[in-house]
């Protein structure tokens, strides 16, 4: 180490041009490296998305969802299979291991989709290569007087064509206004009067739109293609097909009935503000893509659409960005870092006295946090609120501290004495250069087992970790080089060491302290573990999460209605609760999703009602309300005037990230795995009944998958064989005549539409009169429906969820007002122990505590191993085993205490944030005691007694340890205390290290020298 800091001391030159090529590569790397507000936390999925249009859940599940399972099964890396069926809809998602790439679960999939086999029809489709947190980008059209449907047209053929043409943009994915359909509405009695079904009406129109190709002929020189024109295109054309001749007379599709254009059955509305029915775009990005480049992008493609694409009386107008939660975590970092910046300057001036030395140290913090960004530039990574919002300055400059206070001591006892102002600074970086390296090393080592960590943690925190290295790395890099270059330009004229009266005071109680501890070392190190042992009693009161929530800014409330309910009766429901959410003035936007959308991309029904609410920023918050808390008690207050229906809050990409991780609309639900959906239901009630009665566990839902009604019709096969119709009759019937059939399409232009046959409503409104809808027979006879089947209101399944090849029935629930842990711990003893399965039934509770669960696990494995490294390290220092093993016993008697106590003041249970806050905790406070040994062993090295070394190092020493500490304590004190937008899971991992940090260095100081003189002996071998 001593020769980098010689040879930069006789190059200083060299040394100043590489710095200036740091800050200007650091710079543009800055510039480069892309922001988002949080990772993507979320494994890799491939969702697979099959309609089929009219069927029962019972018969999805059997004939779609079922197949598509069995031909996923074996697929490598595949971590689970959970599929949802329910009413036209099937929808199977394969989550697959961490770290397996997107490219190759999807080709996998697309491997095996070819082999699967499906009813007649009916075709799979992958779902576009977005994580679930994704979305990035929401907007509503708007216009003045056009309609809801021309402006779902428009979104269709126009809008989302374009935005899917952004380089980045997985999906745009419209929501509302109607899909416009040409529809041919039959008149029973005109159909039955000229001997004709509706089956035969739908296979005329099929027959009549289509063009051909006759190949080509040469006249003249000139080459001619032959094409047969015979689309339809007009509703005329439509009404003009031929679909039968009676003696001569042709009849007509507009003779039977009714040719219009209108919109097809409504899966789905969105509402925004006080429209009723609008129409929204969602973009998605695609995985692995930078949001910032795409969100760009998609801006720039918003303002050409609005510019000059779209009609003037049509504006893409954007109500949700994720470019303003960008912006905000980015300037609440930017203040965190600025304050602690200040913090860590304002440390360094007040105990050196010195303002040049100051500005010395604090010179390290941009340079090493620039370093750190030309490594994340070209290691391709982007940075994050989490990733740089978590830097500590302290740490930063803990080195450079030393190094620096070395440097200013040593010059400073030699004032008026000639000056060599290099050898000085020589000899003063040989005392401390070397532990210097390796404490570095060691908070380095700390943060090492953080690529342990598997699933969402380790996505989460990996970051923060490259970040913390690079930046380690750098400034050490700074230390050694750069720092000496400036103290022998700065301080060549000498400096003087003035007497500060604050630190004089603190070193004469110091002094008294630590005599008397010296004097009864034992007594000092009982003390210390009787209070590290009164701070374990405190763990079982703060209790235990995964991780606290990633504040977006933004509400997403879920609104649960009755699961039967009508599209009628909830779009009457859903603009009340709008206005209920945009009656709080904290509020700025209010959007509704009910159902789903028509590409059936939201598996859900009728019953549920999603509301994306905009805030306000918090500092705004005038009113009653300060934080969202108390807000969302106060909408839910006034919600409870809407009886039978449950809601439930989060925020827009949580919600979208626990769905994927339960894969119900909850982050924490209880699984009931079995065959039978009666048994599943009953033992879902059982368990719904108990969790209502847990302390701390909110919202219980139970999603209820039977109590579906529906009209059976059971054809009776004897009746129809003497008929001469089979069932494929009947059922041909049921389809188009009552559903409505897709008979062709409709082109205009780029557009194509469904042309669909069907009856008029009056004729199939109601059971009596489905019963009595008339049926051709093979001798043109026309006899009621009811004649050829029994035709009954039956109860079927709503939904039927899936997991793994089995079936399941969820029952949903929200923790508040206590751990996690303490709170679903509560619920499975009980559960346990009063509800009772059959043989084949299992439990298993899934979500944020499985999470929580396995970053247990992993921590339990993580923690010793990186107090293990972190003794093997010391031991390559010391050569030996005591000097290790009182560093890392100092460290655990001392450093949890602080941030235990602090957890427990604040309320704020453990976490994988403050897990990692500890491992940071370690490797920080191992330093203190590696200066602090080393000057001991360099003087006893140099003939000082053992019990007069251990005293004058703990004296002489005091400075740069409190300097060290406090630095890095109050680098990241904004962090712990900050509050808003982003900041909840950096405020653990800052707490734990700023509350450890202080207590550290309050019982190190007195314990440190304490262990040295119950250890050491004079035939030590002494390494620094």
């Amino acid at each position: 180490m001593n020769r980098i800091v010689a040879a930069s001391l006789g190059q200083p030159f060299l040394v100043i041009l590489m710095t200036l090529m740091l800050t200007g590569a650091g710079a543009r790397s800055l510039g480069r490296l892309p922001v988002d507000a949080y990772p993507d936390l979320s494994p890799p999925i491939v969702e697979i998305i099959t309609q089929w249009p009219g069927h029962a859940a019972e018969e999805v599940e059997r004939l779609i969802t079922v197949p598509v399972e069995l031909g996923m099964n074996g697929t490598p890396k595949t971590a689970n299979t959970r599929s949802i069926s329910l009413y036209g809809l099937s929808d199977v998602i394969l989550t697959f291991q961490n770290g397996t790439d997107n490219n190759f679960a999807r080709q996998e999939v697309f491997n095996r989709l070819g082999d699967l086999t499906l009813p007649s029809g009916v075709t799979p489709s992958v779902a576009p290569l977005s994580a679930p947190s994704g979305l990035i980008y929401r907007y509503v059209l708007q216009s003045s007087d056009r309609s809801p449907m021309e402006l779902k047209t428009l979104e269709d053929w126009t809008v989302e064509p374009q935005y899917k043409s952004v380089p980045g943009v997985a999906d745009d994915s419209g929501f509302g206004g109607g899909t416009m359909q040409y529809q041919v509405l039959l008149d029973q009695a005109k159909i039955a009067a000229v001997g004709l079904s509706a089956v035969q009406v739908e296979a005329a129109l099929t027959a009549n739109n289509a063009n051909a190709g006759g190949g080509f002929y040469s006249q003249g020189g000139q080459f001619y293609y032959v094409r047969g024109a015979g689309r339809v295109e007009t509703l005329e054309d439509i009404g003009n097909v031929v679909v039968a001749v009676h003696d001569g007379t042709p009849v007509l599709v507009k003779d039977v009935g009714r040719v219009v254009i209108g919109i097809a059955p409504r899966l789905g509305e969105f509402g925004y503000e006080k429209q009723d029915d609008a129409v929204e775009g969602v973009i998605l990005l695609r995985t692995g893509e930078k949001t910032q480049d795409v969100l760009k992008r998609v801006e720039a493609k918003t303002t050409e659409l609005n510019d000059q694409i779209l009609p003037k009386d049509v504006k893409v107008v954007p109500f949700y960005d994720r470019t303003d939660l960008i912006a905000l975590t980015t300037r609440i970092v930017e203040d965190n870092l600025l304050r602690g910046m200040l913090l860590v300057v304002v440390i360094l001036i007040f105990f050196l006295y010195d303002v040049r030395a100051g500005l010395i140290v604090a010179t390290t913090i941009p340079l090493a946090l620039l370093f750190a960004f030309i490594c994340l530039d070209l290691q391709g990574a982007s940075a994050n609120l989490l990733s740089i919002g978590a830097v500590d300055f302290g740490i930063l400059v803990d080195a450079a501290v030393v190094m620096v206070e070395n440097i200013f001591r040593q010059i400073a006892e030699r004032k008026g004495t000639p000056l060599n102002i290099k050898e000085i600074i020589r000899d003063a970086a040989a005392e401390v250069d070397r532990p210097l390296f390796y404490a570095v090393a060691v908070i380095v080592v700390s943060f090492l087992p953080i690529y342990v960590l598997a699933g969402p943690s380790g996505v989460l925190f990996k970051p923060m970790a490259d970040t913390m290295i690079f930046a380690l790395i750098g400034s050490l890099v700074v230390t050694l080089t750069l720092l000496p270059v400036l103290c022998a330009w700065f301080m060549r004229k000498g400096v003087q060491e003035r007497r500060n009266r604050a630190f004089e005071a603190i070193k004469s109680v110091y002094i008294k302290g630590l005599d008397f501890c010296l004097a009864r070392p034992w007594g000092t190190t009982i003390a210390s573990a009787f209070l590290l042992m009164l701070s374990l009693l405190l763990i079982p009161r703060i209790g235990a999460e995964f991780m606290p929530q990633l504040d977006e800014g933004a509400l997403w409330v879920r609104a649960t209605m009755p699961y039967t309910i009508s599209f009628e009766e909830a779009s009457k429901i859903t603009p009340k609760v709008r206005e209920v959410l945009r009656s709080f003035p904290e509020v700025t936007t209010v959007a509704s999703e009910l159902g789903r959308p028509d590409d059936g991309t939201d598996s859900t029904g009728f019953f549920n009602v999603e509301f994306y609410v905009g805030l306000k920023p918090y500092s705004q918050w005038t009113g009653t309300y300060r934080n969202k808390a108390t807000l969302i008690e106060a909408i839910n207050h006034k919600l409870e005037a809407f009886p039978g229906i449950i809601f439930n809050y989060t925020q827009p990409a949580e919600d979208a990230v626990d769905e994927a991780e339960t894969g119900l609309k909850s982050a924490l639900a209880v699984k009931v795995f079995g065959s039978d959906l009666n048994t599943l239901e009953q033992k879902g009630k059982a368990i719904k009944q108990l969790l209502e009665h847990v302390r701390g566990i909110r919202d219980v839902t139970l999603v209820q998958e039977l109590g579906q009604p529906s009209l059976t019709i059971k054809i009776d096969r004897a009746k129809i064989a003497r008929y001469g119709l089979n069932v494929s009759d009947i059922n041909g019937l049921i389809q188009t005549a009552i559903g409505g059939d897709v008979a062709t399409q409709v082109m205009q232009g780029e557009k194509q539409f469904d042309l669909v046959v069907r009856l008029e409503q009056q004729y199939r409104d109601n059971p009596e009169q489905i019963r009595n809808i008339l049926v051709t027979t093979p001798n043109g006879q026309q006899i009621p429906l009811k004649e050829f089947a029994d035709i009954q209101v039956t109860n079927g399944a709503s939904f039927i969820y899936r997991q793994d090849n089995s079936r399941y029935i969820g029952v949903q629930f929200s923790v508040e007002g206590r751990d996690l842990a303490g709170a679903v711990g509560d619920a499975i003893e009980q559960v346990n122990a009063k509800v009772k399965l059959p043989q084949g039934y299992r439990l298993d509770w899934g979500g944020e505590y499985t999470e929580y669960t396995a970053s247990r696990a992993q921590l339990n494995v993580i923690l010793p191993l990186t107090l293990a490294l972190i003794f093997l390290l010391l031991f390559t220092l010391y050569s030996n085993f005591k000097f290790p093993f009182i560093t890392v016993l100092g460290v655990l008697l001392s450093a949890p205490v602080g941030g235990i106590v602090a957890l427990w003041i604040t309320g704020t249970p453990f976490s994988v944030s403050s897990g990692v806050g500890f491992l940071a905790l370690f490797g920080v406070s191992v330093q203190t005691a590696v200066v602090y040994i080393s000057y001991v062993n360099e003087l006893r090295r140099g003939g000082t007694e053992l019990n007069e070394a251990i005293r004058q190092g703990a004296i002489l020493r005091l400075r740069p340890i409190m300097m060290t500490a406090l630095v890095a304590a109050l680098g990241l004190l904004p962090a712990a205390l900050a509050t808003g937008v982003g900041t909840d899971t950096q405020r653990p991992f800052a707490l734990v290290i700023v509350s450890g940090l202080f207590t550290r260095l309050l019982i190190s100081v007195f314990l440190m020298p304490t262990l040295y003189t119950l250890v050491a002996r004079p035939d030590d071998r002494l390494e620094v």
